[in-house]
């Protein structure tokens, strides 16, 4: 399964004067109860295992500049991409650990089994789904879902 389904099919190769800017998102949008729920429930409808969360999100950081994708914070500032063992644990088995544990359903399976409070690992995922799933939906634009934030309304 190709999750990089992210280009226009006439237009394979990524242009330097086309990028697509994606919007990274605030810690008011991941600590909001109702689009922490977003995301899990995105997330887990994926069909990776925690390891391959892992290797896809690095994957996503590594090409990102060849398929003319920057990252951004919605102020404008650029996102620094991180090293992806700091965020996700010292080694591969750590990091699918960790992901396992964020997509951990409860007892009933709708909802997480637990929340997942680094910021970090959660934008991380969030950028993901946002470059798979969303296909960059998400920007400055999009309607308020409070007074404080945008929602993860991809």
């Amino acid at each position: 399964m190709n999750i990089w389904n992210i280009r226009d099919k006439e237009d394979p190769m990524p242009s330097q004067l086309c990028k697509n800017i994606i919007f990274v998102a605030m810690p008011q949008q991941l600590s909001c109860k109702a689009c922490y729920q977003h995301l899990w429930r995105t997330a887990v409808l994926l069909p990776l295992s925690g390891g391959r969360w892992v290797i896809a999100i690095e994957e996503l950081f590594r090409d990102a500049e060849h398929l003319g994708i920057e990252f951004r914070y919605p102020n404008g500032q650029p996102f620094e991409i991180p090293y992806i063992f700091d965020v996700f644990g010292d080694d591969l088995d750590s990091a699918r650990r960790g992901m396992n544990n964020f997509l951990k359903a409860d007892s009933t399976g709708t909802k997480p089994d637990s929340h997942c409070r680094c910021l970090l690992k959660l934008q991380c995922i969030e950028l993901l789904l946002q470059c798979t799933v969303a296909k960059y939906r998400r920007g400055p634009e999009t309607p308020l879902c409070s007074f404080s934030h945008y929602p993860l309304g991809w």
